[in-house]
């Protein structure tokens, strides 16, 4: 049994779409094995659906979980949960999230469980919860339900014997699984020579990167921050910040490398450095990678902050673009009801339908190297047609204790701008012919996020500064 019982957690560990706090004050093994059984007994009620036998027979759920200090226990108290429900558990070991997806795809699974935290600091963890064929379950569809019975917390005493509890856990290991999955879809790389800094911030990727690039044996890699080591000495794993790429940019230039890769902690996300140490923004990325998938009858996913660009270069690709609330719940969600190709977040995750509809930064990684094999040209060639606006970075505003609440926070600016085209697909967007901003509220933290764009440097500072003023009020 797990061994903090009864410790109090906090029930704003339950995200749009995810669970995540610091351990363990706002999560903790409490909190793990009531979600754990909840998740279980909210699959049965899914999966009966679709599958009578399971009315005889039991789930079978993947669990896998990154190298956080706090994830053994959290993870160990999640199995308890499970197997408290009797269910029927691959212990998929360390993996990245990615990878996670690809084994509860590959072993058929009713669901799966990943104990991670993302690219937040090492005092933060939590769960990313699953269906069959790794369809995230947030807000919406299901996460709510756990919510509510991993907060009552009433659960039937377990039954089980030790021995059946044993045997209902298998350990596996599916990283060679993983590669040569990989590989099989991008066997041209394995002849193509290119110099890249491949960066794994000390998370996830570092036990995947080296065993993989053995498979293109042409490629010179120069591995950073490879050592796992969730303790994030290096920096944070979060390749959205543009000061943790400092280091990528650096060895570009030192080295004279064609490309730079930054991962995240969990490896789901991944930024881009060209050779001339710049980094790319991941709208622009989601830009370059469509020119590959975008023809006519295809559909392709961006996330509302990105630029014009991406739905010019799906359009003009022939493609149709679609827009999409920010997070990976709700692209991919959109992306299995549309059938899209692909799809693409600021964020630096994108999405590929022979990826299960779901993100993968490796799988992104080698889509753009194989983006620079069939066109030949240096990655600053290829980006420097699409830097047609100026953009802003992502930028983050702590509301003030005494504003009101968010819907009314959000009218306050849409009325400013009655002008404008205004969508409410995701807090606020308000288009303009020569400009345009989104403000939304953060999923995964206590911010407002402000993302603009205009025609023209002077015109974006102008509506910069406004927006700024209008936020401080």
């Amino acid at each position: 049994m797990h061994k903090i019982a009864q410790k109090s957690w906090s029930e704003g560990i339950f995200k749009a779409y995810d669970i995540r706090g610091r351990y363990p004050e706002e999560i903790n093994e409490d909190a793990a094995y009531k979600i754990a059984r909840a998740f279980a007994r909210y699959l049965k009620l899914e999966v009966r659906s679709w599958k009578l036998e399971v009315e005889k027979g039991k789930l079978k759920i993947v669990v896998s979980s990154d190298a956080r200090t706090s994830s053994p226990a959290l993870k160990e108290a999640f199995l308890d949960g499970l197997l408290d429900e009797g269910v029927e558990i691959i212990d998929a070991g360390l993996t990245t999230t990615p990878m996670h997806y690809f084994i509860v795809n590959k072993t058929e699974a009713d669901g799966g469980a990943m104990i991670t935290a993302s690219h937040n600091p090492a005092e933060f963890n939590g769960i990313k919860l699953t269906k069959k064929g790794a369809v995230p379950i947030g807000d919406g569809s299901g996460l709510g339900e756990i919510k509510g019975e991993a907060t009552r917390g009433i659960f039937a005493a377990a039954s089980q014997s030790e021995a059946v509890r044993k045997a209902s856990v298998r350990r596996k290991d599916f990283i060679e699984d993983y590669i040569n999955f990989l590989t099989s879809h991008f066997q041209l790389l394995t002849s193509h020579a290119i110099n890249i800094v491949a960066c794994s911030g000390n998370g996830m990727t570092s036990i995947l990167l080296g065993k993989l690039f053995l498979k293109f044996p042409k490629m010179k890699i120069e591995f950073l921050h490879d050592d796992l080591d969730m303790t994030f000495p290096n920096h944070e794993a979060d390749p959205l910040k543009t000061q943790n790429l400092q280091d990528v940019q650096s060895s570009v230039l030192d080295k004279k490398a064609d490309l730079g890769i930054s991962f995240d902690g969990d490896g789901d996300r991944v930024g881009f450095v060209d050779e001339n140490g710049n980094v790319v923004s991941g709208d622009i990325i989601t830009a370059l990678l469509a020119k590959k998938y975008a023809k006519s009858g295809e559909k392709i996913v961006y996330d509302l902050r990105s630029s014009r660009t991406v739905k010019e270069e799906i359009e003009a690709g022939g493609a149709k673009a679609l827009e999409s609330r920010v997070g990976h719940a709700f692209i991919k969600a959109l992306m299995r009801k549309e059938n899209a190709v692909f799809g693409g977040e600021l964020s630096g995750h994108y999405y590929f339908r022979d990826f299960f509809y779901a993100d993968s930064a490796v799988f992104a990684a080698l889509d753009l190297l194989d983006l620079l094999r069939l066109e030949n040209k240096k990655l600053s060639e290829l980006v420097k047609p699409l830097l047609r606006y100026a953009k802003s970075e992502e930028i983050n505003f702590r509301p003030k204790a005494d504003q009101p609440r968010a819907g009314e926070f959000l009218d306050k600016i849409a009325a400013y701008f009655s002008d404008g085209k205004i969508s409410y697909l995701d807090g606020i967007k308000v288009e303009y012919s020569d400009w345009w901003f989104s403000l939304r509220l953060s999923n995964t933290e206590d911010f407002v996020r402000l993302n603009l764009e205009a025609s023209a440097p002077k015109l974006l500072a102008e509506k910069k500064k406004l927006l700024e003023e209008l936020l401080a009020e």
